[in-house]
């Protein structure tokens, strides 16, 4: 791997609430995801018991002017 790469092996995630898996995640995009996955010099991170969601972004925003907090 390069410098600039970098490769995380998510173990027992279940996605979206469903039957528990592996995520292989490189340069910040999802390679593979099935059970057993092995992937030579990644990091490792233990999901059991977690649930695996896309990014949540809260929508609900108010672009004000500075100083008018209350309204």
């Amino acid at each position: 791997m390069t410098p600039s790469s970098a490769a995380y092996l998510i173990r027992g995630a279940r996605i979206a609430g469903g039957d528990a898996t592996d995520i292989l995640i490189r340069d910040g995009v999802v390679a593979e995801v099935g059970t057993g996955l092995d992937a030579a010099g990644a990091a490792t991170v233990d999901a059991e018991g977690l649930v695996a969601l896309p990014g949540l972004v809260d929508l609900h925003t108010h672009l004000r002017e500075p100083g008018r907090e209350d309204a």
